[in-house]
């Protein structure tokens, strides 16, 4: 019961994590060179955070070190090709894939590779979820655009490709995250974040310095300067401060919960609650169509447990 417990409070983490990323989408333009210095920061808020749970001794092995490697390599493209994403086409659509992959990846690498038990409530549970996460899709991308925000063949065609990245890249993070934990020279979940946190940090100032290193790099630097400010510093370090709280607890309860109920859940929980801290922290309008997903993916929810 206790694992289940902490599944809901890394929902909780997920979605303050949603609602700071709000917060920082207002006060920074979003490109390449300001999301790695984001990730960057996130990162080294992340690894500093474990590191004091730990007190300053993180254990080590080469089994771990290689899926922290893993772990901190799809980090990368989840946030550049997020960027790339999001210029070409809908935020709904896009958020749609990520959503999915992170619920049917780990649930089928769970049921095939693992050989978790198959129950009518998962099955109904996975049906009614990928239906309520197109239905937020689908209202999302009927409201109107301006035409700047229309793309033509070739960019939607792009913007799928795209799209398929992130549901394979975001579902990846929770295989991974159970992969590791099967091994028996599998470190502590306290070690193993700090870990991946300091390989992401590297990873993504070792591109930033390349990328800077490149044409215009004035502009980049401009941009770089935007997020330097003590607000926008404040609002990344509670970004990474959720979301890598979230992936401790997450990582804590997957030696302990089938994958195929584990993250569909996480998913759910975080599509139902990110609603919620919309509606009523942002003020914004939700329609009776969105509350109804809303509530079928609580429903859902539920379903997996049995």
């Amino acid at each position: 019961m206790i694992y289940y417990v902490l599944i809901v409070l890394s929902v909780v983490c997920f979605s303050a994590q949603f609602a700071f990323t709000k917060l920082y989408e207002r006060s920074a333009k979003q490109t390449t060179v300001t999301s790695l210095a984001m990730l960057i920061v996130m990162a080294l808020v992340g690894a500093a955070l474990f590191l004091c749970i730990g007190k300053f001794q993180i254990r080590f092995s080469v089994h771990s070190l290689t899926w922290a490697t893993v772990m901190a390599g799809l980090m990368l493209p989840y946030y550049i090709v997020g960027i790339k994403v999001l210029s070409l086409g809908s935020l709904a659509v896009y958020s749609t894939f990520m959503m999915l992959g992170g619920m049917l990846v780990p649930f089928f690498y769970g049921i095939v590779f693992l050989h978790e038990s198959v129950s009518t409530g998962k099955i109904l549970g996975c049906v009614l979820l990928t239906a309520c996460i197109v239905m937020q899709a689908y209202i999302q991308n009927a409201q109107p655009r301006s035409n700047t925000e229309r793309s033509d063949g070739k960019n939607k065609t792009l913007f799928f490709v795209l799209c398929l990245v992130i549901f394979f890249v975001n579902g990846m993070t929770g295989v991974v995250a159970k992969a590791h934990q099967l091994n028996a020279a599998a470190v502590d979940t306290v070690s193993f974040t700090a870990l991946y946190c300091l390989l992401t940090a590297l990873f993504s100032a070792l591109l930033l310095c390349v990328i800077l290193l490149t044409g215009q790099r004035k502009e980049k630097c401009a941009q770089l300067k935007k997020i330097l400010g003590w607000r926008t510093l404040l609002t990344v370090a509670a970004i990474g401060l959720a979301a890598y709280t979230g992936n401790f607890l997450s990582f804590t309860a997957t030696s302990h919960i089938p994958a195929s109920v584990q993250f569909p859940i996480v998913s759910g929980g975080t599509i139902v609650l990110s609603a919620i801290v919309s509606a009523f922290i942002f003020k914004e309008k939700i329609s009776k169509k969105e509350w109804l997903s809303v509530v079928g993916a609580f429903i859902a929810t539920f379903l997996f447990a049995f």
